[in-house]
């Protein structure tokens, strides 16, 4: 097995939007830069490239259009190329929202596309031989459910901290860190990490590629020739917010934000130097895994849509409002309000259908290691659904890979609610169709 590795700085200008919210925002500043990262793969017969993005997410036709933009410049199967997100709320919108009011730089966008070719180019071409590592741990306190049954019956999303009301979280966090190693003959040496969290800790106008970043740069400032990739587990329903904190989990989170949720630099921080003693602490005993080749596939499935035409007066009722500037006359705050808006939002773009999405799910195997890649943001359970299919192999669940349309709910979500089952642009019974359909690319590729 021969690998490469390349990194390009995409940190946009002064002025770009900035998305991740229903919040009009643009760069004001940068706290730290964002970067594109590929780690290429070739066993002498095929080739693979898994490209790894510091921003919010990219649709499934974005991400198509960059896949083939990669395979036509450098000869390699548009099915081999995988292009993952890692969803930080504090970078640039490549394209347009148009539903959320939000429109995209075009030079920026033509910036970032050529970034991505050439990161892949240049990672294929920087090719040595290489041996392959995979090792895993638990680290605690640092995910939390995000879902929670109130004492109400209701169903939260967010409810804040220290709330009274909170009867139990809805799920369980996946506390597992899972590092692929990849050790190169020339010393050089590439942690692919993988963990399951919104990166969502820090909000505001000044770009950074939040935990995951920090996470990258505190491994990297502390192992010699060593680069640090980023692959988003599964974390539809996870994010950062501990509901019932000590006091010294307190510090250096903002609790007076736009939305209720909590949040802070110098607790991203935290977050990434923490998960970073991790990939540390276990990459010098990781256990050898053969070569083996590379194997690749996909499959396109399809989901019914989520309509709701019955409320769709009420619906573009609140859109109106809420893009007026007037979200101050809805009876609603905090993360209630976004709920609110987003599901409204959901309810007028899908009007006029259309009745069904298609996505494409798809798997990188080296050997026996195997990265099973989910077009949007599925809830942790379906991930865990998932890995189990795999059996007891080395697996690291991707979302937000090769397009990030909607979230991945579970069936029960449906009946509870919550923000992430309100405002999916899918309807119940997407899980299954996914598990479903990655165990048949396990079939397939073996």
């Amino acid at each position: 097995m021969k690998t490469g590795f390349s990194r390009i700085c995409i940190t946009p200008h002064l002025g770009v939007t900035i998305t991740g919210y229903y919040e009009k925002r643009s760069v004001k500043g940068v706290l730290d830069d964002i970067f594109v990262s590929a780690v290429s793969f070739d066993d002498g017969e095929k080739r693979a490239v898994l490209i790894c993005a510091d921003i919010l997410m990219l649709s499934t036709e974005q991400c198509n259009y960059a896949r083939r933009l990669v395979g036509e410049r450098i000869g390699i199967d548009t099915e081999a190329v995988f292009i993952n997100c890692s969803h930080t709320h504090t970078a640039p919108l490549v394209g347009d929202k148009p539903h959320a009011n939000q429109m995209g730089d075009r030079e920026y966008d033509a910036r970032f596309y050529e970034s991505i070719v050439k990161v892949a180019e240049e990672s294929l071409s920087d090719m040595k031989e290489s041996e392959l590592f995979f090792a895993e741990c638990e680290v605690e306190r640092v995910a939390f459910v995000r879902r929670y049954r109130m004492k109400n019956q209701s169903v939260m999303t967010n409810p804040g901290v220290d709330n009274e009301d909170i009867d139990h979280p809805l799920g369980r966090a996946n506390d597992t860190v899972k590092l692929f190693s990849i050790e190169r003959c020339d010393g050089e040496r590439y942690a692919i990490v993988n963990f399951g969290m919104h990166a969502d800790t820090i909000g505001g106008e000044l770009v950074s590629g939040d935990w995951p970043a920090a996470l990258r740069d505190t491994v990297e400032r502390a192992l010699d020739d060593t680069k640090c990739i980023f692959l988003l587990g599964s974390e539809g329903d996870i994010n950062h917010i501990n509901t019932s904190p000590t006091e010294g989990e307190r510090r250096g989170l903002d609790f007076n934000t736009f939305d209720g949720v909590p949040r802070g630099y110098a607790y991203t921080r935290h977050i990434g130097r923490k998960l970073a003693g991790a990939v540390i602490g276990m990459i010098d005993t990781a256990e050898p895994l053969p070569s083996g080749k590379i194997r690749y596939s996909s499959l396109p499935i399809t989901i019914p849509s989520n309509q709701d035409n019955a409320r769709l007066a009420e619906a573009k009722r609140i859109v109106d409002l809420y893009r007026a500037g007037r979200a101050h006359e809805l009876p609603y705050e905090n993360m209630e309000l976004t709920t609110v808006v987003a599901e409204a939002n959901r309810i007028v773009v899908l009007e006029n259908g259309p009745t069904e999405y298609s996505f494409t799910l798809g798997a990188l195997a080296i050997g026996d290691f195997l990265i099973a890649g989910l077009p949007g943001e599925c809830f942790a359970e379906i991930g865990r659904r998932i890995e189990a299919r795999y059996g007891d192999r080395r697996i690291m669940v991707s979302c937000l890979t090769n397009g990030g349309d909607s979230y991945f709910p579970t069936s029960e979500a449906y009946e509870e609610g919550g923000y992430e089952a309100r405002t999916s642009r899918l309807r119940r019974g997407g899980d299954d169709i996914i598990v479903n359909g990655m165990s048949k690319i396990f079939d397939m590729i073996g």
